[in-house]
């Protein structure tokens, strides 16, 4: 996204309004500046995006470089810290609570919400749109009977279009490969936003420093062996050689074999030459950022695979390690802003819930304690099972067929 200045609504383009606009105290008080905002497309090399991000909060590209989208999904711990939250959310089942009452068959639209997908890709995409972006939109596509949302279709950030509504600059306008968007079928979510800001921004966006450290660590890395940086053999020479004689001595200790005696004469002494392979990886440099990704998502290092000293897992179990993941990082940077979209387009007693249980489930012999335990208590087996995590039903909870009979309503 970019931000390029349009004008000031008071002195351009307002025409028969700008009276009203100039004697309206809360016009006045939200005076501002129009902007549009453009996604761009982070897969392209063009640095529109990120510099004049740049430039709106005071900070300069003098010192490191901003990476793509690309470059950034090429470091391990990114890739890694993305696909984990994006599948882990498409694999949740989200579940309707109506009057805090589970329904026993939720509304399609929180089954099956996407329209030409199944719900594991729609959550799965919403989620990585989050995390790579910062923000998601939503553009409903079907209505029932009664106007509520039937079917969403996740839109590309990169392809939609963000400004503020001339007539009401607190109102933002949509436009999607060029064809303008009703801003009630539209929902749009961030993962973070700076107050008055028209787009979302996440760690990708908001970490490049950090991100530009873990880039050029892995390309050095990658350089330094692809060139040959470290030779297997210096030839040093006591005298100063002109580069016909130093190509000329280089041939003649080549011409045998390398596991051939070699006779070295004139003075000329041969030295083995040595790297240290952890110097020459940066080894120390990118564990560290994948430290400090791990950091930029709110997940523990170990979760991607960052060991760091004097951390201990001894006491905590798979359970125990997800339920971190889910309380931390899961639930209130993904699984909120997708619950609470889902929420305000069902009817107002009905709300939308992601069904974590499944990921918290502790081991077989805290599960057979607990269940033991509420057995003694006297509570209903079904009831002990379900609590304890046993034989839970959310892995199998069947999903409805596609609903194919619903229109496609494509902007005019």
């Amino acid at each position: 996204m970019s931000v390029a200045p349009a004008g000031d609504p008071l002195d351009n383009g307002w025409q028969g309004d700008t009276l009203r606009f100039r004697m309206n105290p809360l016009a006045r008080m939200l005076r501002v500046t129009r902007l549009q905002q453009r996604a761009l497309d982070s897969f392209t090399e063009h640095p529109g995006l990120t510099e004049q991000l740049l430039r709106v909060q005071g900070l300069s590209l003098s010192n490191w470089y901003p990476p793509s989208l690309q470059e950034v999904m090429g470091v391990p711990a990114v890739f890694r810290a993305v696909t984990m939250i994006s599948n882990l959310v498409g694999s949740l089942t989200m579940e309707a609570w109506r009057n805090k009452v589970k329904m026993d068959v939720a509304p399609i639209l929180v089954s099956r919400p996407g329209v030409f997908t199944d719900a594991f890709d729609f959550w799965r995409d919403t989620a990585y749109s989050l995390a790579t972006r910062g923000e998601y939109f939503w553009y409903t596509v079907d209505r029932d009977d009664d106007g509520l949302a039937k079917k969403l279709l996740l839109l590309p950030p990169g392809e939609v279009t963000v400004d503020w509504d001339q007539r009401m600059p607190i109102l933002r306008n949509y436009e999607w490969r060029g064809k303008a968007l009703d801003r009630d079928d539209v929902t749009h979510r961030t993962f973070s936003r700076e107050l008055g800001a028209l787009r979302g921004q996440g760690p990708l966006q908001l970490c490049g420093a950090a991100l530009s450290a873990a880039v050029e660590a892995d390309e050095w890395a990658a350089r330094f062996f692809k060139r040959g940086g470290a030779p297997a053999t210096v030839l040093e020479h006591p005298s100063n050689l002109s580069g016909k004689e130093a190509t000329d001595l280089k041939n003649q200790w080549l011409e045998t074999e390398g596991n051939e005696v070699k006779v070295a004469s004139g003075g000329t002494k041969a030295i083995a030459f040595q790297i240290n392979p952890e110097a020459a990886q940066l080894l120390e440099s990118r564990r560290y950022s994948a430290s400090s990704i791990a950091t930029a998502f709110g997940m523990d290092a170990d979760m991607l695979n960052a060991a760091q000293s004097g951390s201990s897992l001894t006491y905590q179990n798979v359970g125990q390690r997800f339920d971190n993941l889910i309380r931390t990082t899961l639930a209130p940077n993904y699984l909120e802003p997708i619950e609470h979209g889902i929420s305000e387009l069902l009817p107002r007693t009905t709300v939308g819930r992601f069904n974590t249980q499944g990921f918290t489930r502790a081991d077989v012999r805290t599960q057979a304690d607990v269940y033991k335990t509420l057995i003694d208590a006297q509570v209903e087996p079904a009831q002990a099972a379900e609590i304890a995590g046993i034989g839970s039903l959310v892995d199998t909870q069947p999903v409805p067929a596609p609903d194919d009979r619903f229109r496609i309503e494509v902007p005019a």
